[in-house]
């Protein structure tokens, strides 16, 4: 009989990670500290808008978790946690301006050539020419076309454009770019998941749709998910219940019994 690997005190496994910098000694570490990640992305979710998920958000403070244990050096740093809290909040900072790609500079630039094009075209039924928005803007023509380029930057595209007309595949398909993969899991599967979850979840508050996330999907212990959202163990467990009768009550007894089991 195999006999169970007990865990390693947090201080030997620094020790021996800090000395081999072995992958598998940092990711025992990233999930010994992964509570900070589900703690950073709860209270950000509750502040940002609802269409950036707490998945998303967990996946990004997780790249700074990560970062933030190959980069930890005892003798010259502060704790572990106050570091780790530094480098979590600007992975998912810099995720959060990544979703712009976009700067300031070239959307006003967009902005003031649509003011242009119309005021210009306004008395002529031809679209303007570039160097005429350009000379209307007070701006050289390798400016303009500068900020012209970067406009295009994270537009998109469609694969219909780049795909050759008529084109079919020896399998049946018409796209070049499609690659089956027979080991995958079918991305149905997982897209079906998350459409019953977000059903479910229809008309909950913030703090329960998450309570439902960590506990069903996160498989964290109500104790563990009153230390992320700061609440008691027992007010979780309130919250947990108060779901499951509502939700008994809006599918009338058709609701899984895996779910609320």
């Amino acid at each position: 009989m195999a006999r169970t690997k007990k865990p390693q005190p947090i201080d030997a496994m620094w020790t021996k990670y800090l000395r081999t910098r072995a992958v598998e000694l940092r990711n025992e570490l990233v999930v010994h500290y992964s509570q900070l990640v589900h703690a950073h992305a709860a209270r950000l979710s509750r502040k940002l808008p609802a269409q950036i998920s707490y998945d998303e958000i967990c996946s990004a403070a997780f790249d700074g978790l990560i970062e933030a244990v190959e980069a930890y050096d005892p003798e010259r740093l502060a704790k572990f946690e106050t570091f780790c809290q530094q480098r979590i909040a600007g992975a998912v900072m810099d995720w959060l301006r990544s979703l712009d790609p976009q700067s300031r500079t070239v959307r006003t630039f967009e902005k003031k050539r649509m003011l242009a094009r119309e005021a210009l075209g306004a008395n002529n039924e031809l679209l303007p020419s570039h160097p005429e928005l350009a000379k209307r803007l007070d701006m050289s023509m390798d400016r303009f076309d500068y900020l012209s380029r970067l406009s295009q930057l994270g537009k998109e595209v469609h694969f219909s454009a780049m795909e050759p007309g008529g084109q079919r595949q020896a399998d049946g398909s018409s796209h070049t770019w499609d690659i089956r993969d027979p080991r995958s899991e079918d991305p149905a599967l997982k897209v079906s998941r998350t459409l019953l979850a977000d059903h479910l979840a229809t008309g909950l508050a913030r703090e329960e749709r998450l309570v439902l996330m960590l506990y069903y999907y996160e498989g964290m212990t109500m104790a563990e998910i009153g230390t992320v959202l700061d609440l008691s163990e027992s007010r979780v467990s309130q919250i947990h219940k108060e779901i499951l009768q509502r939700l008994r009550q809006r599918f009338a007894g058709s609701l899984s019994e895996e779910l609320v089991a």
